[in-house]
């Protein structure tokens, strides 16, 4: 019976190992797809998208980034926030003004989704919808505890999603916080990638 026992637990951990491994090869792919399109961009329509970001800068400043990127995370609206990194950098707007406004607008849009999805979790008809999807991470937050954010931000699920998921099943405040926390070395990885795609040609 013993052996049994074993054995399970061994396939079971093998299945995590490969699932772990698949989300990180997800999101390497991710990564690549992102810098190869930054690097197609500089290559065949470099001087307009220059001239765009240096127009965007000068009217709307880093303020006008931080404004898109929170309707960006909080609402998927109109672009993805890659968007306002590609604007700082074709417009040379320098890294220490240009990334904290993007990443505070990207984690107040976090915690706006959070907030509204914990709200609207009230309603007992989405509650009933809800409810195997709250059942499912309600075993992986007992089983990790607030491991469970990490292994979230691996995800290739967008940050936004995972929050109004957060919300959606009642999860505790700190559990917002860890998200937020993997998500600003995430931004800053993105950030790196797209002055590097930029700096290809």
């Amino acid at each position: 019976m013993s052996d049994s026992t074993d054995d399970d637990r061994e396939l079971e951990g093998a299945v995590e190992r490969a699932s772990v491994a698949g989300l990180v090869g997800r999101f390497m792919l991710g990564l690549v797809i992102v810098c190869s399109l930054v690097a197609l961009v500089g290559y065949f329509v470099r001087e307009p998208a220059e001239a765009l970001a240096r127009g965007f800068v000068s009217r709307f400043g880093v303020w006008g980034m931080a404004l898109g990127t929170l309707l960006a995370d909080g609402f998927h609206f109109p672009v993805p926030p890659q968007f306002y990194m590609l604007l700082a950098v074709a417009s040379s707007t320098p890294l220490a003004r240009a990334f904290p406004a993007i990443a505070a607008a990207s984690l107040a849009a976090g915690g706006l989704g959070y907030l509204l999805a914990r709200w609207a979790s009230r309603a007992s008809w989405l509650s009933s919808k809800i409810g195997p999807y709250r059942h499912l991470l309600e075993k992986a937050f007992a089983r990790h505890g607030y491991r469970t954010a990490l292994l979230a931000s691996l995800l290739p699920i967008p940050y936004s999603v995972l929050c109004y998921l957060a919300g959606l099943n009642r999860m505790p405040g700190p559990f917002l916080v860890l998200l937020g926390l993997c998500r600003i070395p995430k931004l800053l990885g993105f950030y790196g990638l797209v002055a590097y795609g930029w700096s290809l040609f």
